[in-house]
């Protein structure tokens, strides 16, 4: 099986040696698609051993992708953006999950949970996760000028991996407000284009940006329209409702207004995030029993967490909650197990360490 790492670029030079150095044991050629780089990508890539190709940006995702993918040679695509990577212990065993797919002739690709950290953080901050392909057989198109998804052949499937997993540093704060900016100009070229009709995602789309570019009144605005598509955004009700909740948080709405909006949420999205969600708010308006009761029920609804679960992103901040209520109402010893195993199992969150800190010092004290 000949396996091709395929990447696109404009301006990537600060990434690219993390891209190359990860793919060139992982790979049988690498090759780079560049966009109108005026940095030194071009040059990086190709000491780097990577094939370079000029392409015409033409503001549309996925006619670039689909060009890039007639560049290659091999059976199967590694399709990372430059500001991906796979950590140490999943390169390892890379190529021998891949070679699986021999065995597998329906499954198209394989899908794995995408870590989103904030490299500008000294601690690697943990921001958010998702579930992504970037590995798939030849064949496999993209559709979606802004936001593209993989197309796969009709009778073929996607497989989540769980050995795999990778980390994202695009979602840096000082990058994204410059993503958002560009997705949202084209998004609004599109509204305004007269042979165009806008699409119900293209208001999610929307509400996107505005919530990450701070514009909680626009983003608000736009998770309403979006419910009112309720039935073909059905996959999306339980995001849409918690942008539409944050939003209205930031937006400094009465707690009335937001409690209404978690029942809402309840109703229709996943019950175990929302459950823990209320909790957090609650927590913070300094309601800490009526909070805690709320994390531990949702916890509860919720058998097994992984990082593609909709409470993963809670889960550490919930767990936080627990173990200090734990050593406020004097049992130590558990509360600190808890915060203990919250550090272990989430290293990226250095908010928990502290608590754990903060925790062991008070019952340190206690016990004086």
């Amino acid at each position: 099986m000949y396996i091709s790492a395929l990447c696109i670029v404009k301006n990537e030079a600060k990434n690219l040696p993390v891209w190359l150095e990860n793919m060139k044991n992982a790979a049988d050629e690498l090759v780079v698609v560049d966009t109108g780089s005026v940095d030194d990508s071009v040059r990086i890539a190709q000491n780097g051993g990577a094939r370079v190709i000029s392409y015409a940006w033409q503001d549309d995702f996925a006619a670039a992708r689909n060009f890039a993918l007639k560049q290659v040679k091999g059976d199967v695509v590694i399709f990372l953006d430059a500001d991906e990577y796979f950590p140490k212990a999943t390169l390892k065993k890379l190529r021998l999950i891949i070679s699986q797919l021999n065995s597998k002739p329906k499954v198209a690709g394989l899908c794995a949970p995408r870590i989103d950290i904030n490299v500008e953080n000294e601690n690697n901050q943990f921001i958010d996760v998702s579930v992504q392909c970037r590995i798939f057989r030849k064949g496999c198109t993209y559709q979606g000028s802004i936001h593209e998804t993989l197309q796969i052949p009709e009778g073929m499937e996607l497989l989540q991996d769980d050995r795999l997993l990778f980390y994202h540093t695009g979602y840096s704060s000082s990058l994204i407000r410059g993503k958002l900016e560009r997705n949202l100009k084209l998004l609004i070229q599109r509204q305004q284009s007269a042979d165009y009709d806008m699409q119900p995602i293209d208001y999610r789309y929307l509400m996107d940006c505005y919530y990450g570019l701070g514009e909680h009144d626009k983003a608000l605005a736009m998770s309403e329209k979006c419910l009112l598509f309720s039935e073909q955004l059905a996959s999306m009700l339980s995001y849409i409702h918690k942008i539409r909740i944050k939003a209205a948080y930031f937006l400094g709405l009465s707690t009335e207004q937001i409690e209404e909006m978690f029942k809402e949420a309840l109703q229709v999205g996943n019950r175990a995030y929302f459950l823990q969600l209320l909790g957090h708010y609650l927590w913070e308006q300094g309601q800490r029993q009526e909070a805690l009761h709320y994390v531990e029920e949702g916890l509860a609804l919720t058998e097994k967490i992984t990082p593609t679960s909709p409470v993963y992103e809670l889960l550490p901040y919930s767990l936080m909650m627990k173990g200090e209520s734990l050593v406020e109402k004097g049992d130590f010893q558990s509360g600190l197990n808890v915060l203990t195993k919250a550090v272990q199992e989430f290293p990226h969150v250095p908010i928990l360490a502290k608590s754990l800190q903060r925790a062991k010092t008070y019952c340190f004290e206690q016990k004086i």
